[in-house]
């Protein structure tokens, strides 16, 4: 596959996850013909997206940007890692550096997409208008993103050692 679709999809993504953002933390609700589609955050079902104040709505958007932000800085340093596969600069010390900053952002998003419901939740009860129930949920998904991330961090291992063979190799000519 060529590394330009790559990217094309790269920021494709991008643009539906902030679409998605968009649509879940504002009362906007996409309309096809006579279909509407409901979008809304984790753990908010759309009539208790309706029924948030405009506090709650900007607290929750608040909260739920931390990880959206995180993943989009480490897609951005993967379409720097697909620039740099481009140049055929595959095992220089930043093409190591850029992989391994999408794993750590990917890992730190996972884990902040794990735990900004309850943290929701509870921001929502202390603002004195939400729900006392507090209920943390861990998806296969995220549990195969995490074990992604550790494989990520073997490679960008991998690439550092044959960058290293590589320039002992040159040493030696």
């Amino acid at each position: 596959m060529k590394i330009s679709l790559i990217r094309i999809f790269l920021w494709l993504c991008v643009a539906v996850q902030a679409a998605f953002f968009v649509f879940a933390w504002t009362r906007f609700a996409p309309t096809i013909g006579s279909m509407t589609i409901e979008i809304t955050a984790e753990g908010v079902g759309t009539a208790a997206k309706l029924a948030l104040s405009p506090s709650q709505r900007w607290l929750g958007a608040a909260l739920a940007a931390v990880p959206l932000l995180v993943m989009g800085y480490g897609l951005w340093r993967l379409d720097r890692l697909l620039l740099n596969f481009r140049r055929q600069d595959l095992f220089t010390a930043k093409s190591v550096g850029h992989l391994r900053a999408f794993a750590g952002a990917t890992l730190a998003s996972t884990l902040l997409t794990i735990a900004e419901p309850p943290v929701r939740t509870l921001a929502f009860w202390l603002m004195g208008g939400g729900d006392r129930h507090v209920s943390v949920g861990v998806r296969s998904e995220q549990i195969i993103l995490l074990l992604v991330c550790a494989l990520f961090y073997l490679v960008t291992r991998l690439m550092q050692e044959g960058s290293r063979l590589a320039a002992e190799n040159e040493a030696f000519i």
